[in-house]
């Protein structure tokens, strides 16, 4: 599976910016998260939960970002760009649904019993 940065890359190039870019705190932030709530939680059953939850919030950030990146593509003419992002923004969709299915079928609940 490609990173954002491999995902990017190509989209960086084709209007003519650094890929590497500026490092985003919020990103980095939910990155750490889920370490911050294993340190709290002992018992596994919570701690999938919580970080099936964290992984939805950084898939939720990434839909948000690739949305508009998409969209302000779209505005200014950009249809190779559009599509990258299109085809990026769909599997970050399918990875939150899958996410879902996963907390809803069994997680949450072996959480709520433990």
């Amino acid at each position: 599976m490609k990173t954002m940065e491999e995902f990017m890359e190509p989209i960086a190039m084709q209007v003519g910016i650094d890929p590497d870019g500026e490092v985003c705190v919020a990103r980095e932030g939910l990155i750490e998260e889920p370490q911050d709530l294993l340190d709290q939680l002992e018992d596994a059953q919570p701690a999938d939960a919580a970080i099936i939850g964290v992984a939805q919030k950084m898939e939720h950030y990434e839909i948000a970002a690739y949305g508009t990146a998409r969209t302000l593509a779209q505005q200014a003419g950009q249809d190779q760009v559009v599509e990258l992002l299109q085809q990026t923004l769909q599997k970050e969709k399918a990875t939150d649904e899958k996410l879902t299915v996963i907390a809803t079928s069994q997680v949450n609940q072996m959480a709520l019993n433990s």
